[in-house]
């Protein structure tokens, strides 16, 4: 592993990923090759660069072999911003990793998580990157400390004043506006960020059988308060004895003309009933939920309170507890409030309620999504409420899923009207068994980069707009290394659809 030093002569990736770089693939597409010089990458490991040879050699279609050459190692070439490992007390070392989301010069609890497990098998393998998830897992426990509410921070201007084994001074949040803490990126309290904290601390656990940072002050301190929040937002919006309105400690409210950028009721979002289920402002996609009990990030949340259960029950049996007693909760209270049975359809899940009745009947791309519970692990991929539900959000019963000549798939509020995410296409990968869906979509992918070999945000199903690309964001790390992954797990699974 090596970490190059920062270079002024190492290009902006952003405008780098836009433009051909040769050699071009064999294939018809003749995609470029995206990958930084070696000097440029921002971290090096030669386990993964062997990965990348053998896969991409194994796959016949030289136009897909190059997108995965460029997009699986995407996250460890361009965006470990700032690492540090520094001796503590016991002289043992605690790490830090500070990961960027591409294009924007900030951390996200959600997609740095994401952005690392396409690696996580390999950990085992290289040290260094075995640090780089540990380092992954502490950065976030110390921004949870700071805010358990916030769900992006800026890069610290020093990584090491970071590093103390301490238990730092948490900051009480008291719905403060954006912008109140330095630290603090974005505001937006999103369910999926908490849980992606969980999932990467449990997943690290079940890969290495290391859970030395169980004992780290820092870290439980991020679980307690993680505990703490989800209780808190479990109440309704009005006392069921006085019908007062009850106190929140969330609030978002900002000028804007955007309305998804903005929350209703003074900030505190559209009135609940109490449900068992957990309220948040604001979807995976940054943008505000019509309903505040967002259905996958809740399904997300269950699963992963029973994973952190098991992983301190016997250091704080307590606290696991309650994480197993809240798993249960918003689990019974997903069936009972969130499956709706439609004409058309069945019986389907509902992408966000209110507890009183009202459904918004959609998917969005950005995962968690209704189309990617089975990879979250709330249900099997055979159910039969899922399989319902599948069917519906790829197809025009959901009003974001757009099909034109040039991409099909599933958008959200966050882009333009028939500009579909290839992400959707990916997770429509993963959470398939069929060969034809799945070649269908691998070659809806292979069409979906406008010739610079990565896969973007979203990608316009029509028509290229006149002096614009068709896609937003030339540097998405998240998904691209999700493309990797899901190619991984077909040379695993069913290699004979790249051969």
């Amino acid at each position: 592993m090596t970490i190059p030093s920062s270079s002024s002569s190492c290009p902006d990736y952003a405008e780098y990923a836009k433009v051909f770089h040769g050699p071009a693939s064999s294939g018809p597409l003749k995609l470029p090759f995206q990958r930084p010089i070696e000097a440029c990458r921002t971290f090096t490991s030669k386990v993964i660069d062997q990965v990348v040879d053998f896969v991409a050699s194994k796959i016949v279609n030289a136009d897909l072999a190059r997108l995965f050459t460029n997009t699986f190692p995407n996250t460890l070439d361009t965006t470990v911003s700032q690492t540090a490992c520094l001796t503590n007390q016991t002289n043992s070392c605690h790490p830090l990793t500070f990961l960027i989301t591409g294009d924007i010069n900030a951390m996200w609890l959600r997609d740095s998580v994401n952005q690392l497990m396409p690696y996580l098998n390999y950990i085992q393998q290289d040290y260094s990157l075995k640090r780089l998830f540990l380092g992954t897992i502490y950065m976030q426990a110390h921004f949870i400390s700071i805010d358990p509410y916030a769900n992006a921070f800026h890069p610290p201007d020093n990584i090491q004043q970071w590093s103390t084994m301490q238990t730092p001074n948490p900051y009480q949040h008291q719905g403060l506006s954006p912008g109140s803490v330095p630290q603090v990126y974005e505001y937006k309290w999103e369910i999926d960020s908490l849980a992606s904290f969980f999932s990467l601390s449990f997943q690290y656990w079940q890969t290495t059988q290391d859970r030395s940072f169980v004992d780290s002050p820092i870290w439980m301190n991020a679980v307690e308060k993680t505990i703490d929040l989800l209780r808190n937002e479990q109440h309704g919006t009005f006392d069921p004895n006085t019908g007062k309105v009850l106190p929140v400690d969330e609030r978002f409210s900002q000028t804007t003309d955007r309305p998804t950028e903005t929350q209703f009721q003074d900030g505190r979002g559209q009135p609940i009933k109490q449900t068992g289920m957990i309220r948040t402002l604001f979807r995976p996609s940054d943008d505000a939920c019509v309903f505040p009990f967002f259905v996958p990030g809740n399904a997300m949340m269950s699963v992963e309170l029973d994973h952190i259960n098991q992983l301190i029950h016997d250091k704080n049996a307590t606290l696991a507890d309650q994480a197993s007693q809240l798993s249960k909760d918003i689990r019974e209270a997903i069936f009972k409030y969130a499956v709706v049975d439609l004409p058309d359809h069945g019986k389907v899940f509902a992408y966000e309620v209110d507890g009183y009745g009202a459904q918004l009947i959609m998917d969005d791309a950005n995962v968690p999504s209704l189309l990617s519970l089975p990879l979250l692990g709330f249900v099997p991929m055979d159910d039969p409420i899922y399989q319902n539900t599948r069917r519906l959000v790829l197809s025009k019963g959901n009003p974001y899923y757009y099909q034109g000549p040039n991409m099909a798939g599933i958008g959200g509020p966050h882009v333009p009207l028939n500009y579909a995410w290839p992400m959707s296409q990916i997770v429509r990968i993963m959470t398939s068994t069929d060969d034809t869906e799945i070649k269908e979509s691998l070659d809806l992918l292979l069409r979906s980069t406008d010739g610079t070999g990565l896969i973007h945000e979203s990608i316009n199903v029509f028509e290229t707009p006149n002096g614009k690309e068709s896609y937003s964001r030339s540097w998405f790390a998240w998904a691209n290394g999700l493309f990797g992954q899901a190619i991984i797990r077909l040379s695993n699974e069913k290699p004979h659809l790249l051969t």
